[in-house]
């Protein structure tokens, strides 16, 4: 592609030099004739914006499209813009096509990715139906499925065949083209660190894995998803060597995802049928099958299968999916701007100059809603994951920092009387400052050290540093093993030791691109053609904002304190460093040394004498259960010998006593044949429980329900089982009273 933006006064060139220079690179660099080339106006509209088109056609082929935008679209129509604007885009896979001559791009762009799949599988595509497929599938609209079927509908027309053998023989052909492209759209994603998961990008990655699934079934293929990655990174990678770099992580990232949806298919029949059986014949929706590919990684067709209702399966079901995904923009936490004027004067800031700079004079330019704004300041507003700092300002408490646009606003406690021209004395918390400092710079080493040992794939998904703890949430499809979490704590430690030095500049942003890729934005993409630099040497690269160590070695010792998966495709990290870390070491210490006190033993013999202890109290619990259990049988056969007999069913009325379970004296009593159990418990929240023997006709429900009718509660459960709690306990006894004569009712006697 190539852009011009013509302002007024300097126009860089439109229309005509853009065709030209399209023209010049199809005719003289490529080398088509020039009669062969066809150019057609139209008329282009998007993103609120319009203006005249050209479509570049060679052989039927649209092989470019070059843009002229204009005008903007407003609601009292069309408005000339100031800025005209040239936006072409170049099919590169159009014109490999074309230039090859292949029934479809496919072959053209997968070359042997493609025959390989078609000679494990035995398929010949019938070559004339592929290429007048071929003709017509550009012309199809994705967004209606009628669209779809009425041009499918005309190819088998022109052929000769009908609609059915048309999908028999495309069909095939289809599934392998899906296969190869969504094949090396994973491989490709997965080298650039994305993540399969339920969220933003990672989302598409999943859905391309699921498709491309579905397509090998549909084919009854026997290789892996993973062999064909592993083709298109062979393919491929002469031009791409990050390719191979990232092998293993690649494969590992497409063999873990496969499991995964392959486990899901075990467990998608059951899912499919209990909803099938709740619709009770009516059709399963476009609403409930986006569901159930969403919630449970179920594609339609595997629904289809499964269910025994009618399934409609839209053409375009996955456009619909991903429009449902659409990434939407994060909003950021802190001041809103438009609450704010925008006229504040900017604030010099001298953190970035000196951070270790802790007390300081400045001026005070402005009072915004009580909040100080000063000419300079070295207080570090919130933002990048860290706190802000606090400190005094003429002995007030400064209790929060923030930055709006340019300006850095100091709120303090209570009221003050502070005004513009005021010279003002401040000091910084500096423990806060220091201990911040260290969980931001910690950050980085984990960063760098959990890339490193996972795989490339590992990106920085969000962070939070305050003064006690931090939390670093990295992309990675599992949570850490423990013994990962020993790995990572020792290499981040290590590094430390090894003092490097934390290099911070403001660059370029095109310079510090290409020296850095990238990976730069781990936080965001930072605004502005300057950004600032973190580079902690040999570890790890950011665009950074915040405050930092000058070398690891002042960091001091980092804790991995604890890992979780907080969402699908996410880990978080939480740690400490510093002082910080000290302190939760002593605490562990301590905590250790009283409960070696506590056990009178040593603490080097603690966790041995704690585990023969919880075996002990296991073994304990075990007697314990038995002991109960066989209670339970003595009290059972002593409430049978007296139960009342209901047409040879034998019904036990018991009201337990504190020292008694009910719910297992129930199911002792019920385990044996003839036999109906209400029993209560008038504790602080009464209790009951109705159960029947196996061989016994009775729902206990309705049983259930009327007793507790009488003590004001309620409760649920099955027909061979039901408790309910609740209501008033003095009114317990009554409703036992009672009871034998609901029983009865319920059993149709009097």
């Amino acid at each position: 592609a190539h852009h011009a933006f013509n302002k007024p006064g300097k126009e860089i060139y439109f229309k005509d030099r853009t065709v030209e220079l399209c023209h010049k690179f199809y005719t003289e660099r490529l080398g088509v004739r020039k009669e062969k080339m066809r150019y057609i106006e139209e008329w282009w509209e998007g993103g609120g914006n319009s203006g005249p088109c050209v479509e570049v056609i060679l052989e039927g082929v649209e092989l470019a499209t070059l843009v002229f935008m204009q005008y903007r679209e407003t609601p009292k129509g069309r408005v000339p813009m100031d800025m005209t604007v040239v936006d072409t885009g170049y099919g590169l896979e159009r014109a490999t096509w074309i230039s090859q001559g292949t029934p479809s791009a496919y072959e053209a762009v997968f070359g042997p990715v493609v025959q390989k799949i078609q000679d494990e599988l035995g398929i010949k595509p019938n070559q004339r139906v592929l290429e007048e497929y071929s003709k017509v599938a550009g012309a199809m609209n994705m967004k209606t499925a009628a669209d779809v079927r009425d041009l499918r509908q005309r190819t088998a027309d022109r052929l000769g065949i009908n609609y059915e053998e048309l999908i028999q023989t495309i069909g095939p052909m289809e599934d392998i083209y899906i296969i190869c492209d969504h094949s090396r759209a994973l491989a490709f994603m997965l080298n650039d660190g994305v993540v399969p998961s339920n969220v933003r990008e990672g989302y598409f990655a999943r859905m391309l894995v699921r498709r491309a699934l579905r397509s090998m079934r549909s084919l009854n293929v026997k290789f892996t998803l993973a062999d064909i990655v592993g083709q298109q990174i062979d393919y491929f990678s002469p031009h791409f060597p990050e390719l191979v770099e990232n092998r293993e992580d690649i494969m590992s990232l497409v063999t873990v995802e496969e499991q995964r949806y392959y486990e899901t298919l075990e467990r998608g029949r059951s899912i499919v049928q209990r909803m099938t059986k709740d619709l009770k014949g009516a059709p399963i929706t476009l609403d409930k099958l986006i569901e159930l590919y969403d919630s449970h990684g179920l594609n339609p067709e595997i629904v289809k299968e499964f269910s025994d209702v009618p399934v409609e399966i839209p053409d375009n079901f996955y456009m619909q999916v991903a429009k449902r995904h659409e990434a939407t923009d994060a909003v950021a936490e802190g001041p809103k701007e438009d609450e704010y004027p925008q006229d504040m004067p900017d604030t010099h800031m001298s953190y970035y100059d000196d951070p270790e700079v802790m007390a300081f004079e400045a001026g005070v330019v402005a009072v915004i809603n009580g909040a100080v704004v000063l000419g300079h300041t070295y207080f570090y507003p919130e933002g990048g994951g860290q706190e802000a700092d606090y400190g005094t300002m003429n002995g007030r408490e400064v209790v929060n920092v923030q930055k709006v646009r340019n300006t850095i606003l100091h709120f303090l406690e209570g009221k003050h009387d502070i005004k513009v021209g005021d010279k003002v004395t401040c000091a910084i918390n500096e423990p806060r400052r220091r201990q911040l400092m260290r969980h931001h710079t910690a950050a980085h080493i984990i960063n760098g050290s959990a890339r490193r040992m996972l795989g490339n794939h590992v990106w920085q998904s969000g962070a939070h540093k305050s003064v006690d703890e931090a939390r670093l949430d990295i992309t990675h499809f599992e949570n850490l093993s423990e013994e990962q979490r020993s790995q990572l704590e020792r290499r981040c430690n290590e590094i430390v030791l090894e003092d490097h030095p934390v290099e911070i500049a403001f660059m370029p942003r095109d310079e510090a691109e290409a020296k850095f890729g990238f990976r730069l934005y781990q936080g965001g993409v930072v605004p502005g053609k300057i950004i600032r630099v973190v580079n902690t040497t040999n570890v790890d690269v950011e665009a950074c904002g915040g405050l930092h160590c000058d070398r690891t070695s002042r960091v001091g010792p980092i804790r991995i304190l604890r890992t979780k998966r907080i969402q699908d495709g996410v880990v978080r990290i939480e740690y400490s460093a510093g002082l910080a870390a000290v302190s939760g070491m002593q605490d562990d210490k301590t905590c250790v040394d009283q409960l070696a006190d506590r056990m009178n033993v040593t603490r080097e013999t603690v966790l041995p004498a704690a585990v023969k202890l919880l075996n002990e109290i296991k073994e304990d619990r075990k007697r314990l259960e038995a002991m109960a259990a066989r209670l339970n049988a003595i009290l059972a056969d002593t409430l049978l010998a007296t139960a009342t007999e209901v047409d040879g069913i034998k019904v036990v009325i018991h009201l337990a006593t504190e020292d008694e379970d009910p719910q297992a004296l129930s199911l002792a009593l019920t385990s044996r044949l003839g036999v109906i159990a209400v029993l209560g418990l008038a504790d602080k929240s009464p209790k009951l429980f109705v159960s029947r023997s196996a061989d016994v006709k009775l729902d206990c429900r309705p049983v259930l329900k009327d007793i507790m009718k009488l003590v004001g509660g309620g409760g649920g459960g099955k027909p061979d089982f039901a408790q309910g709690g609740g209501g008033d306990p003095t009114k317990m006894p009554a409703a036992m009273d009672r009871a034998l004569d609901i029983v009865r009712a319920a059993m149709g006697r009097k």
